[in-house]
């Protein structure tokens, strides 16, 4: 993953806790957090490959 991919996603956090602050309906509010979770976590782990398997 690159450094601007990980400037994104932290980004989008941002914005999704903005969201969540704002937000009237308990619902959204919910939402928007789970959202500010998820690009947190891509932006602090990034896109991880996984070790390919070996057979035999």
């Amino acid at each position: 993953m690159t450094e601007d991919s990980r400037i994104y996603f932290a980004r989008r956090a941002a914005e999704e806790q903005e969201r969540a602050e704002k937000a009237e309906d308990p619902v959204a509010a919910s939402v928007h957090r789970r959202l500010q979770r998820v690009y947190i976590e891509r932006a602090s782990v990034g896109e991880r490959w996984q070790a390919p398997e070996i057979v035999g």
